[in-house]
């Protein structure tokens, strides 16, 4: 499948930062060591490698966040093994810079932070103004006109969720009325958020029954007694004509219209990228990728 001359960006962990530095990292006021690096697409009808291969165009080292004075609702955890971080969020503005969220599990409590990187810079904010302690967010899109939704877990990482809009400005999370976001059923774990070039915001959920589904998020038909948008269901993700049992780790939109995913369907301890028929739910492997989560750029980059 051909991307064009788009970029498909890719987020990793910079395994470059020794075990010391992870060890002593404040999670609270730090961003970790990341890479960012473009995914070597084929095009037309050129073979799919058994690993594409990235390109690293961007280092970036643990980054203080400009806003330590801020008090992030957090508590002391009960039960605690070693602090944990992880990449839950990828996107991409209007302007070319990229928003990365890590979220942070840790004796002291959670902490999700956004990272804004540039060609010229970089800079970190800590997350806060939930409704408890030690939410956390797990996913990220920039809309068209550049607002940052995210999806908040209130349980550290498990439902139930809720839809925020992030302040980029000071790091708060707000209920997102202005933009009449969704109410989410509290027992489905609700994913993976895509901007199509056509505007349409769409998204994954996973309920006990186990089966992975795409849904789209309708901003414009609001519900009559929420009077929030609402969540059409569309089809199963099906993988081998089997119903995907376990969730994507992300998904994206080419700005030409093809669907990307990265998953783990078989448990490898690998992602791999897969193309996604968004009408069948059809998800066709392509080739092993190491990276955490995928984006397309929405400008030129300079490699």
């Amino acid at each position: 499948m051909a991307n064009g001359s788009s970029s498909l960006i890719g987020a990793k962990f910079n395994k470059k930062q020794s075990l010391s530095q992870t060890i002593s990292t404040d999670f609270a006021n730090t961003t970790p060591a990341i890479s960012l690096v473009s995914l070597d697409l084929p095009t037309g009808r050129q073979a799919l490698p058994s690993q594409i291969i990235t390109k690293t165009f961007k280092e970036i080292l643990p980054t203080k966040v400009d806003n330590t004075d801020i008090k992030a609702e957090t508590a002391s955890l009960a039960l605690y093994t070693e602090p944990n971080e992880r990449i839950t969020g990828l996107t991409a503005l209007s302007n070319g810079t990229f928003v990365i969220v890590t979220t942070a599990l840790t004796k002291q409590g959670n902490y999700s932070k956004l990272l804004f990187l540039d060609n010229q810079s970089s800079k970190s904010k800590k997350i806060s103004g939930f409704k408890k302690s030690n939410c956390t967010i797990e996913n990220l899109l920039a809309t068209k006109d550049d607002k940052l939704i995210g999806i908040a877990s209130l349980n550290g990482g498990t439902p139930p969720f809720e839809m925020v809009i992030i302040n980029p400005e000071n790091g708060k999370v707000s209920s997102g009325s202005d933009l009449s976001l969704p109410e989410l059923l509290p027992d489905r774990r609700f994913s993976n958020l895509a901007l199509s070039p056509d505007g349409r915001i769409y998204a994954t959920t996973l309920g006990r029954e186990g089966i992975t589904r795409l849904v789209q998020l309708d901003l414009d038909n609001r519900s009559m007694l929420s009077g929030k948008g609402n969540i059409v269901t569309l089809s199963p993700l099906m993988f081998e004509e089997q119903p995907l049992r376990n969730d994507l780790l992300s998904l994206t939109f080419s700005p030409s219209g093809e669907v990307y995913a990265l998953a783990d369907p078989k448990h490898e301890g690998t992602n791999s990228l897969f193309s996604v028929d968004i009408e069948t739910g059809e998800v066709i492997p392509m080739s092993k990728v190491a990276v955490d989560k995928i984006t397309f750029s929405r400008k030129s980059i300079s490699m």
